[in-house]
């Protein structure tokens, strides 16, 4: 209940006044009031004018100015839209509420978790950061990113798990091994190439097919077969040469043009070797022995 004022008159005596009675009845309202507040309506809890009363009921005030401790016992309610909570002795920190959306914490300040080090925040007007020490962990089904990665760091995933696409789930499977199995073809870049931390560019594979090697290729004994019917009659094996079609004539190893059989030219550069070439039926027909 609001205050109520005794009625003094224009001046004294003038008879404008309230009577004693009315004005009596306005002073035990006005007690009553302050005794329902700071006590049970007959006795007060706390004395007034000591540094931590307790309030009980509702306090309707239109600026509440407390230097203290503030306790409260149940419900705080702001029932007045975009109402903000200010926190430090220059308010620099505020929590504003959005109608219908949600709480907004102000400017770059941050939300601190354990200590100082873990926080979230965000540095500008389109960057979300979240900050830990050693880890982040997210704990669910399925974590849904609808954006790119970058990944500074290494990232490891279970053994046996996979790797895919919307269409293709597990089109990659890390073995604990380490192996790498794919489930349809590997294709390369016209030109890309292929290779180790050492040597990335071991294997370099043409828009034509034409695979080319940086260093010399060291295959197993008895492993190289030759098939006519593959694509035709047709082989070079170049000594010296990187174009693939012979152009080096003369320093071939092996050079196949027309449709019968494998024409040995040179092979001076592999003294001490030994070649058989087979034919579709697996049959051997020309053995090479450099010289």
């Amino acid at each position: 209940m609001a205050i109520q004022t005794l009625g003094l008159g224009t001046v004294a005596d003038d008879g404008t006044g309230d009577t004693l009675r009315s004005a009596g009845d306005k002073i035990n309202d006005n007690f009553l009031d302050v005794y329902t507040v700071l006590g049970d309506g007959t006795t007060l809890s706390t004395a007034v004018t000591t540094a931590s009363p307790t309030f009980t009921g509702t306090i309707i005030a239109v600026n509440l100015d407390l230097s203290g401790d503030l306790t409260v016992g149940d419900d705080v309610s702001l029932d007045s839209d975009g109402a903000i909570l200010n926190f430090g002795e220059n308010s620099e920190i505020s929590l504003t509420h959005v109608h219908n959306t949600g709480l907004l914490l102000n400017s770059t300040s941050v939300i601190q978790f354990n200590d100082a080090s873990q926080n979230i925040g965000a540095p500008d007007g389109t960057t979300l950061d979240i900050n830990a020490t050693d880890e982040i962990e997210l704990n669910a089904t399925l974590v849904d990113i609808n954006a790119n990665l970058d990944v500074s760091g290494n990232v490891v995933i279970g053994d046996g798990a996979t790797i895919g696409s919307a269409s293709s789930t597990s089109a990659i499977t890390i073995a604990s091994t380490g192996i790498v199995t794919f489930v349809d073809d590997i294709i390369i870049k016209d030109a890309g190439t292929i290779g180790s931390a050492s040597d990335t560019d071991s294997m370099a594979i043409a828009s034509t097919g034409i695979v080319t090697f940086s260093q010399i290729p060291a295959l197993p004994v008895n492993s190289i077969e030759i098939s006519t019917t593959t694509r035709g009659a047709f082989l070079v094996i170049e000594a010296g040469g990187t174009d693939g079609a012979g152009a080096n004539a003369g320093e071939n190893i092996i050079d196949e043009t027309d449709l019968d059989d494998i024409i040995h030219e040179s092979a001076t550069d592999l003294v001490g070797s030994v070649f058989n070439i087979i034919d579709s039926a697996g049959m051997v027909v020309r053995t090479i022995n450099s010289v």
